[in-house]
């Protein structure tokens, strides 16, 4: 709905705090006062303002009128009984472009290229995406490691310096065993790239680079079986960047 946005990253925390309870709370959006959602999303009115500006809205007014034209747009359209898979993952796909910007893109191939080592690692059924992502690194003559054993992860950690990257993979970025592991790279210096669902999380918290990928759920406690297609995009856009990258470096 929202095309958000190019400058993610440029946001505070608190207008990211915002902006994730509008997303999160979309269809409530019209129906609420600036002072109501600012009590509601734990911030002030200001920052609701600031975050309309930098969505390109004049203000919450605005913003709002902005989301209620949509909801009646997409509320008239016709529809079928029930949502088909199909459409289902168009919309996955589609969200989690609007969330991931070129500059975000280019940082990541370029930190990717200039590392002596990439560690991946990731659990459950996101380790698909990791083995995915090792393996599109190594066709590209990349190097890199995906930790598949996490017995191993103490001893990778022992051997990470400030000149690597990791990548770790997380639908909720709230995964202990991937919290722990970006707390001790994280310490030594490296440069930590996520991946994560759209939402506050304990994993973004610490990366230097944030990509996110739209999801419908991120129980994984309860349902491992939750699409990463999200993921899958984003190593596709990180790779081919990087591609590109490596494409212009050789025209030079």
């Amino acid at each position: 709905m929202l095309k958000f946005i190019d400058n993610y990253d440029d946001l505070t925390e608190s207008e990211k705090k915002a902006l994730t309870y509008i997303i999160s709370h979309i269809e409530e959006i019209p129906y609420l006062t600036i002072n109501q959602l600012a009590d509601l999303a734990f911030v002030s009115k200001t920052i609701i303002v600031n975050l309309s500006q930098k969505l390109e809205f004049s203000g919450f007014k605005e913003l709002k009128y902005y989301i209620n034209h949509q909801l009646r747009e997409k509320a008239s359209a016709p529809k079928n009984e029930k949502q088909s898979i199909r459409e289902n993952r168009k919309q996955s796909i589609e969200k989690t472009f609007s969330l991931v910007s070129d500059n975000n893109l280019t940082r990541c191939a370029q930190e990717v290229l200039q590392a002596r080592n990439i560690f991946i690692m990731a659990r459950g059924t996101s380790k698909a995406v990791g083995h995915y992502m090792e393996h599109l690194l190594f066709s590209m003559g990349i190097h890199c490691f995906f930790i598949k054993d996490y017995n191993l992860s103490e001893s990778f950690t022992n051997l990470v310096t400030e000149d690597d990257v990791i990548i770790l993979i997380s639908l909720s970025g709230n995964t202990k065993k991937i919290i722990d592991t970006a707390r001790k790279v994280h310490m030594k210096k490296a440069k930590i790239i996520s991946l994560t669902s759209f939402q506050s999380n304990v994993l973004s918290s610490y990366a230097n680079l944030k990509l996110y990928s739209y999801a419908d759920d991120i129980d994984t406690k309860h349902d491992d079986s939750i699409s990463r297609i999200g993921f899958f995009l984003l190593v596709d856009l990180v790779v081919g960047t990087i591609k590109e990258q490596i494409i212009n470096s050789n025209r030079k």
